[in-house]
């Protein structure tokens, strides 16, 4: 017994330090596995990849009920015209007019700016955005000019579409049409990660 407290031995029952250096590596694992659970979320794919729910918005010409119907058919997207709890959120936007005013005989009159060159002929916007985090994903200017033939523009956020002669119905084909080539584009470059 001399012997045992001279050399600095306690004491202690049999398995003590194992179990301390057990319960050490089990709350090490418990506090590791969020960390590593919330790496994987900062490599979230893209909204147009993952989500299933869309809203459509109010657009002109009845173009909403027409998209409604191809975003249906289509089947990636289940559309909806509640906003609550969606995954994107697809509207239309006229392009905004600079209105100024010119004096003309002590009167104020409006005097509309001329547009944007660049945005001259956009009837107006189909923007698709992330109803969590309000970004936006997708991007497709409807404009007023007669299509090109055999023109395939590479697939992309913001794209532009001319729809001159073309009807209602048409117009929202053309918009899914685009819709469904970049969300493939996607796809495939996510899944060859």
């Amino acid at each position: 017994m001399i012997k045992r407290r001279l050399l600095g031995t306690h004491n202690k029952p049999e398995g003590t330090e194992m179990k301390v250096a057990l319960y050490s590596l089990l709350s090490f694992c418990l506090l590791a596995a969020p960390v590593v659970g919330q790496q994987k979320s900062h490599e979230k794919q893209n909204p147009l990849v993952d989500g299933k729910l869309m809203y459509v918005g109010r657009m002109p010409d009845n173009l909403d009920a027409w998209i409604v119907n191809d975003l249906g058919t289509w089947g990636k997207f289940k559309p909806t015209r509640q906003i609550e709890g969606v995954d994107l959120v697809m509207k239309a936007y006229e392009p905004e007019t600079k209105v100024e005013y010119e004096m003309r005989k002590g009167i104020p009159h409006p005097k509309e700016v001329r547009k944007d060159r660049n945005r001259k002929h956009v009837m107006f916007s189909i923007v698709i955005t992330d109803w969590v985090t309000d970004h936006q994903v997708w991007q497709a200017d409807i404009l007023n000019r007669k299509p090109k033939r055999n023109a395939t523009a590479t697939p992309g956020e913001d794209v532009e579409i001319s729809v001159r002669g073309m009807s209602t119905q048409q117009i929202a084909q053309a918009i899914i049409r685009q819709l469904r080539r970049y969300v493939d584009h996607l796809s495939s470059q996510s899944a060859g990660r």
